[in-house]
């Protein structure tokens, strides 16, 4: 039926008196655009796709490079996302993001394309050499003409899992994976005869490009955005190149003969082994060796208006992703990691779990049911480009995970007679209904954030680890917005505890 329709429309446009005699007044004109989708014309419909595809990913790059020229949202962005990436760092990932970036290695790729070379020579398929020529080498001037062109610098490799040299924009790994790799899939694709095993060689090649370029974001050596460029500019010489060869490989007829498809077969397969015997050996004799400087030493500041000193050092707000001042610092803890877990659980607050998919689906489980969720995680808020590493909250009795007392931690370098400290920002999440009338729930922070801070000084003060608490003033009365927008005001004072849960 939706085909019969579009057949119809298609047909009353086309029959429409006006397009005739526009199309009779530029016979010159409407026989070029015919031709542009033309399947059986060289120059038709394969070149027309192309084009606007490599245009539109050239498009794409263009406008990170404007934004990073610009200092404009996709690179204010940079910093918080690559801390957010670093929060789920663990052993097991590290070394599967190591293998992973070895992909992208000039080594591996190389030995890659050697191999290819040589397949694609046992079969025939010169006219291909010549586009893996292209793609790679081509591409390969594009990412060092990009590196000089634009000197960025890598992010501070003091959380680096692995040394870097180098400009950092755009990212070499992830442009060459996807030369190299994207140029694989498509000789696959142009292989296999059903549409299953092009869409499943389409996935897989996807995958693996987007894990190449996410590696070297989790690793620590590229900004998001120098990744995202990549792809984009990746993606149009791509296009670029496998357009230009499909034409090429039509105008040629594709007349080679080729081996038998048994003997293809047992090439490709006997290739693919050695290949991936030599990425095996070249991980496994590059193990990963943490060189990750130490961090900054502790700033030690006196108790006496300690406040006042530590905020003439660091920023007095919590940030946006795109560092966009929201709340300022509403709570000042002093002491241990373990005492604040001890103070918090003692005032009937729980930890709050990281986002995973695990946490993310409990959320909306007990988000449908109406019921509390216990760890329920919230969205990272930044201080100082870094998202809190901890959070608690507090869910009344009888109520659900539609209305929480929350708090953001945020770990800090500073120190008071030798107890770490601890900002945080704390607020309370109420349910709501959308604008829409259509009973769609949202969370909405109430703007009172000064009623919440009184809360919390209560049910800390109730504790038995507050051995001091006292006030200091952080800005002055103001108002403003959160993350998602909702307003609050505050008289800009926050609560300072001293903790000390003893041997509790």
């Amino acid at each position: 039926m939706a085909s019969s329709l579009l057949q119809s429309i298609v047909e009353a446009i086309r029959r429409n008196p006006e397009l005739e005699r526009h199309i009779a007044s530029h016979p010159r004109f409407w026989g070029w655009l015919a031709r542009r989708f033309n399947r059986s014309d060289l120059l038709g419909l394969r070149l027309t796709v192309g084009a606007a595809l490599a245009s539109v990913f050239l498009f794409f790059f263009l406008s990170v490079v404007q934004d990073l020229i610009a200092n404009e949202a996709v690179v204010l962005a940079d910093l918080r996302l690559l801390s957010v990436v670093q929060m789920y760092r663990t052993p097991g990932l590290n070394r599967l993001m190591l293998f992973l970036t070895y992909l992208g290695n000039w080594q591996i790729v190389t030995a890659g394309a050697g191999l290819l070379v040589l397949y694609l020579a046992l079969t025939r398929r010169r006219l291909w050499i010549l586009a893996l020529l292209i793609s790679i080498g081509g591409g390969e001037i594009l990412v060092q003409l990009g590196k000089v062109g634009f000197a960025r610098p890598r992010p501070d490799l003091i959380n680096a899992l692995i040394p870097a040299k180098g400009a950092s924009f755009p990212s070499g790994h992830a442009f060459v994976a996807i030369c190299f790799y994207g140029l694989v899939g498509w000789f696959a694709i142009d292989r296999v005869k059903t549409w299953t095993a092009k869409a499943a060689i389409a996935v897989m090649t996807t995958a693996i490009v987007a894990a190449v370029g996410f590696s070297r974001i989790y690793l620590g050596v590229h900004w998001p955005s120098d990744v995202i460029a990549s792809f984009g500019l990746g993606a149009a010489w791509l296009t670029a190149t496998i357009t230009f060869f499909s034409v090429a490989r039509a105008s040629a007829g594709d007349t080679i003969s080729s081996p038998t498809p048994a003997l293809s077969r047992a090439a490709a397969v006997c290739l693919f082994v050695a290949w991936a015997g030599i990425v095996g050996a070249f991980d496994y004799t590059h193990p990963l060796v943490d060189k990750r400087r130490p961090r900054n030493a502790p700033v030690d500041l006196a108790e006496n208006n300690f406040p006042t000193s530590m905020f003439a050092l660091a920023p007095r707000f919590s940030e946006d992703i795109t560092g966009k001042s929201m709340e300022p610092i509403n709570v000042i803890l002093i002491g241990s990691e373990v005492d604040l877990a001890k103070a918090f659980a003692q005032a009937g607050w729980e930890s709050t779990d990281k986002i995973s998919f695990a946490s993310i689906w409990r959320l909306l489980g007990a988000e449908l049911r109406n019921q509390p969720s216990p760890r329920a995680p919230g969205l990272p808020t930044f201080w100082h480009g870094q998202p809190n590493q901890r959070g608690f909250q507090y869910v009344d009795p009888g109520g659900s995970v539609r209305e929480r007392h929350h708090i953001h931690v945020w770990d800090t370098d500073f120190r008071v007679s030798g107890s770490p400290v601890w900002l945080g920002t704390v607020h309370f999440d109420k349910e709501a209904r959308s604008a829409s009338g259509r009973g769609l729930l949202i969370h909405q922070v109430d703007p009172d954030i000064d009623k919440e801070r009184e809360a919390l000084r209560a049910v800390l003060l109730r504790s038995k680890c507050v051995g001091k608490m006292d006030d200091a003033v952080v800005t002055q009365p103001m108002t403003g917005k959160n993350e998602i927008g909702n307003p609050f005001f505050t008289d800009g004072k926050t609560i300072v505890a001293l903790l000390n849960c003893g041997a509790q």
